[in-house]
């Protein structure tokens, strides 16, 4: 009880002198910026001091709803997780020169906080409370040596928290700590940088533990210029980075170390230097999960005739290890492309590539395309089109064996699901991280993988880290067989005439015909997909309007769809914005993995209003509903408020959160609410 007490005398000491604090007079401070001071001797000074005191109170409530469907009914789980957190913080800006300017300046925000939580989980086996108090650091701060030097560099240091929203789930919290350098040499003919930099971050805030999350990510590079002349440069540089990420109720971590050269040359020839040679060089050594070892050389010419026809003509090898596969590629790639007055541009594009896959299966793929891309004014408005026709042929030979798929990139869109573009793809071999390359997605958490006959696709998991719309990357191995051609057609069309009053109907299409023939073993397949898009859209100052009919004729999963979406500027004015967007689709899918009906219907309004110069609020809302005629309904909810005050140098805010995801056997709700007041002590040093 002591300690209690002390915890609470320390709090109220904090809130009251954040609230005592602000009812000083302005004037007091009027002259603060007027004629600013600085503190220290001859070697050090303190050029700026802001001081602040801060009190933060979150609270987080999540409860789980789980039907579980056991021969004898179902039976109901329930878990409920509630989090209380109080801080109080004081902390310091501040800025300053060592000696001079240009030797050393840094900057940084210090604080120290007295740290109160609590934590409660109910569920039906497991019964806990947590209580912990501490203190917390947090700080951001930065030197920086011999600005506008020769040799310069900076020191970096930082450790914040922060929250993350997530669409239609709990908030996370997150927690960063980091440190780095970075050094230039600028010389005329020789510059570089070196630079370092370590990030270890946490991520928690989910009931399910597994959803809390460790990334630990160091950085060195290093990059040196030649610059022979203006037109002829050499750039070298060198990467080694390690990652590692765990995820809680996994046995094993990710861990990933790779070493990365790469070596441009650049020279620039010919009349009025309009001609480009490039050569580009990649060598990764990487060791870990998932590990990729690579050698890749591009040279690439590039001649520019005219104003109107230039050519590019490349070379591409590659060699690759990854998974146990040693796969070497030679590519040849020509372009042309020519400009017809201001209205018409054509491109054309041949290539031709070899891969051998070490004791397995060799391919030889060639092809070519033709693009066109026509824009043009006219009394009505303005006019473009595209076509594109495209042709490749390969031919498999080699002992049943494997090829493999890096970097294939899809886009989630519910309800439609990442069909992968091989078949008889190896479950097991397949990866998928984000767009950058840099996190991996884990199966049956993030997503599901799906097979029927030799087609594959991904479903995401609603519950998951993936949300609606999100580009990935995958990688995967599929089977070849011990001979076999696949032969590839597409054609891709697009109309759009945009209307002087708004309205603009488009058309596009896009149309994709392979056809294999295969040795025994393997079943011989056209996979044929016609993709039918007709659409308007029509715009004003206030409003948005659209609507589409989409075909999509496939051998894998077909169906049909409408899409009717708007946006409105319900109030528009300095002071007072009410946005409003809602989409309706509707999806007839005729039957390929499943034969079922899909109504997605979308809604958002987004309310913020300055009621007073020192007082705003602000609303958002988030609505999603779902019926599939096969999985059930979904309902999602994303809400939140919240009022920012301000009086002088003292700001309040407080923010209301609620997320909510009831799947057909399961329901989430979370609920927080999070309060923030800070009193702002401008440049101490002034007041002296």
């Amino acid at each position: 009880m002591h300690g209690a007490g002390i915890r609470l005398s320390f709090m109220s000491s904090i809130l009251a002198g954040v609230v005592a604090g602000s009812l000083l007079p302005c004037q007091a401070y009027a002259n603060t910026e007027a004629e600013p001071e600085s503190a220290g001797g001859k070697y050090f000074t303190l050029d700026r001091l802001d001081v602040y005191l801060e009190l933060e109170a979150d609270y987080d409530h999540t409860k789980v709803r789980q039907d579980y469907r056991r021969r004898y009914g179902v039976f109901k789980r329930t878990q409920t997780n509630r989090d209380y957190t109080f801080q109080e913080r004081i902390g310091f800006n501040l800025t300053g020169t060592v000696i001079d300017p240009s030797f050393i300046t840094f900057d940084g925000d210090i604080s120290f906080a007295f740290t109160q939580d609590c934590h409660e989980e109910r569920g039906w086996y497991i019964s806990r409370n947590d209580h912990e108090t501490g203190h917390l650091l947090q700080y951001d701060v930065r030197a920086n040596f011999f600005t506008g030097k020769l040799l310069s560099g900076s020191v970096y240091a930082l450790r914040r928290d922060d929250r993350i929203s997530r669409r239609f789930l709990p908030t996370l919290d997150e927690e960063r700590t980091g440190f780095g350098t970075s050094w230039d040499f600028a010389h005329d003919t020789f510059p570089m940088t070196l630079s370092y930099d370590y990030m270890e971050t946490d991520r928690t805030g989910n009931w399910d533990e597994r959803d809390d999350e460790h990334f630990t990510e160091s950085n060195f590079h290093y990059g040196v210029d030649w610059v022979i002349s203006e037109y002829h440069r050499f750039k070298l540089s060198y990467e080694h980075a390690e990652t590692k990420q765990e995820y809680q109720g996994l046995d094993e971590p990710f861990d990933t170390t790779r070493d990365l050269f790469t070596l441009e040359h650049e020279l620039e020839f010919g009349p009025a230097h309009r001609h480009e040679f490039r050569t580009l060089i990649h060598w990764q050594e990487e060791s870990g999960d998932f590990a990729r070892d690579f050698f890749e050389i591009g040279p690439q010419l590039t001649l520019h005739h005219s104003d109107q026809l230039q050519t590019l003509y490349k070379y591409q090898f590659n060699r690759e290890r990854y998974e146990g596969l040693d796969v070497e590629s030679h590519r040849f790639d020509f372009q042309l492309v020519h400009q017809l007055y201001t209205n018409l541009t054509t491109t054309v594009d041949l290539f031709a590539l070899y891969e051998d896959v070490e004791n397995d299966v060799n391919t030889y793929q060639y092809g070519g395309s033709v693009d066109w891309q026509y824009n043009r004014k006219n009394p009505y408005g303005h006019f473009r089109a595209n076509l594109a026709l495209a042709y490749d042929t390969q031919d498999i030979s080699g002992d049943n064996g494997v090829r493999v798929v890096l970097n294939e990139s899809a886009a989630f869109r519910d309800p439609v699901n990442i069909t992968l573009r091989n078949r008889n793809v190896i479950p097991n071999s397949i990866v998928i991280t984000d767009s950058g390359n840099r996190r991996y997605y884990l199966a049956g958490r993030d997503y599901l993988v799906i097979q029927w006959g030799g087609v594959t696709q991904i479903a995401r998991v609603r519950s998951g880290s993936i949300a609606d719309g999100d580009n990935v990357l995958i990688d995967y191995q599929y089977r070849t067989p011990s001979k076999g051609q696949i032969d590839t057609i597409r054609v891709d069309l697009g109309l759009e005439q945009r209307f002087k009053n708004g309205f603009t109907p488009y058309y596009r299409f896009s149309y994709r015909n392979q056809e294999a023939d295969y040795s025994a073993g393997f079943a011989q397949y056209a996979d044929r997909t016609d993709h039918h898009r007709l659409g308007v859209t029509y715009e004003q100052k206030r409003f948005t309007l659209g609507a589409e009919y989409e075909i999509f004729d496939d051998t894998v999963e077909p169906y049909d769809a409408f899409h009717l979406d708007g946006l409105v500027h319900i109030l528009q004015t300095p002071e007072h914005t009410v946005d409003a967007s809602a989409r309706l689709s509707r999806f007839f899918f005729e039957g390929g993995f499943d034969k079922r009906n899909v109504t997605v219907i979308d809604v958002e309004v987004d309310h913020r209003w300055q009621l007073r110069e020192n007082l705003s609020t602000f609303e958002r809302m988030a609505y999603r509903w779902e019926d599939n005629s096969v999985d059930g309904i979904t309902h999602a909810w994303d809400v939140a408020a919240g009022v920012d005050y301000v009086m002088g140098d003292l700001t309040a805010e407080l923010t209301f959160e609620y997320d909510r995801l009831e799947l057909p056997e399961s329901q989430e709700d979370d609920f927080g609410v999070y309060l923030r007041v800070r009193r702002d002590i401008p440049n101490v040093l002034a007041l002296r």
